[in-house]
Formats: C-alpha cells, structure tokens, sequence
C-alpha cells in the first residue's frame, strides 16, 4: 500500500522557475503530468493571473521547456501544454525510476508544491535525498497512508473501529448511557479499560481526521 505526501521543493533548477519569476504574480496549477519519455515529461496546467499575458513568452524563454502550447483561455487563466527539457533537478524522471506517481502540484515565485503517491518511506527518503543531493530544499508537509475500500474511514485503525461500533451498537453513545466499557470490552473480547482507551483514541482520530 502506497503513501501520499505533500511536499515543497525549492531550487532555482526546478523546471519552469525561470518563467515564474519572470512573472512573479501567476500560480501555474500542475493538473496532470504526462510521462511518456521521463526526460521530457509533459505538463497539463492552468496559470492564472496572467492577465497581461507575459507567461507565453517568459516559457519561450525558460530553458526547461521544450515547447509549450495554449489550449484553452478562459476567465483570466489559460490552460497550457508543456513539454520539459530535462532539468537540472530532474525531479520526474526520479519519479519514474522509483514507480511514483505525482498526483497534483503548484508552482509559485515561492518554489514548488507537489503531492505525489509513493509505494513506501524508503522510496520517499530516495526522493528526498536525490532533490537534496541536487541543491534543493524539501520540506515534507504532510504524509497519509493510502486507503482502500477494506480500510477502515477516517484514519481509524481496526481496533478502533470495531470499538466504536460496538459502543454505538450497545447504546454506549445514548444518552442517557445504556453500556459500560466493561460491556464493550466483552463484547470485542478484551478487558474494560482496554474498550475505554481504543474509544477513547479512536474518537480522538476521528476528530482529528473529520474536522
């Protein structure tokens, strides 16, 4: 089972820095990242405030774009097709070589978003290391596990989502309470104050998760 992280990346040698800076007031959104040659990936993403249209011609000058096309504009943001030269920081080719698959990303005068799956920590301490080794920060922002359709909802592990619902099947959420912790311990086939604590914890991720 894979992992989603959420990361920043910050280097000069990113691809399309130079035309973002030369535009400092747009934010290009990453929607999807085609990846037929991993040395020229392309990019499918939307730029907003451009409203004087400079970002064309900043990408014309960027050296990490092959060629870039215009496909749609619409309400101050155009949609483009870019192909990338292999960058410095060839972050998609590493991607490739270590079978992740990048998901979403933006990028600001700031640096780079980026929000990717990766098929365990190993292969994200690689990434990390790989952008580092290459002058770039990375700055991990947020790490989940991927989810299936088996697993349970909200972060919850499996003991605590077999507690939860057997407290609420017992009546211990009813008010007022109609089951003791002794109860839903012998129902889960443990102790009280083993049912007491995975309730506890799992309303606890359970808030944490929903809210």
């Amino acid at each position: 089972m894979g992992l989603i992280a959420e990361f920043r990346l910050t280097s000069l040698d990113l691809p399309l820095t130079d035309a973002v800076a030369a535009v400092p007031e747009v934010t290009v959104y990453i929607e999807r990242i085609l990846v037929v040659d991993p040395d020229r990936p392309v990019v499918l993403c939307r730029v907003v405030d451009d409203s004087d249209g400079e970002f064309g011609t900043a990408l014309a000058d960027d050296p990490t774009v092959a060629e870039h096309i215009p496909l749609d504009e619409s309400s101050g943001s155009t949609f483009y097709r870019i192909k990338l030269r292999n960058p410095p920081v060839p972050i998609y080719r590493k991607y490739v070589e270590l079978g992740t698959t990048p998901l979403d990303g933006i990028v600001t005068v700031d640096g780079w978003w980026g929000r990717a799956r990766f098929p365990g920590r190993e292969a994200l301490a690689e990434y990390r290391a790989f952008c580092v080794d290459r002058g770039a920060s990375f700055q991990l922002e947020r790490l989940t596990r991927e989810s299936t359709a088996d697993d349970p909802p909200f972060g919850l592990t499996q003991e605590q989502y077999d507690a939860l619902i057997a407290a609420r099947d017992a009546g211990y959420f009813a008010v007022p309470r109609e089951a003791s912790t002794e109860k839903i311990g012998e129902r889960l086939g443990i102790s009280g104050p083993s049912a007491s604590e995975r309730i506890r914890r799992g309303i606890d991720r359970l808030l944490e998760n929903a809210l």
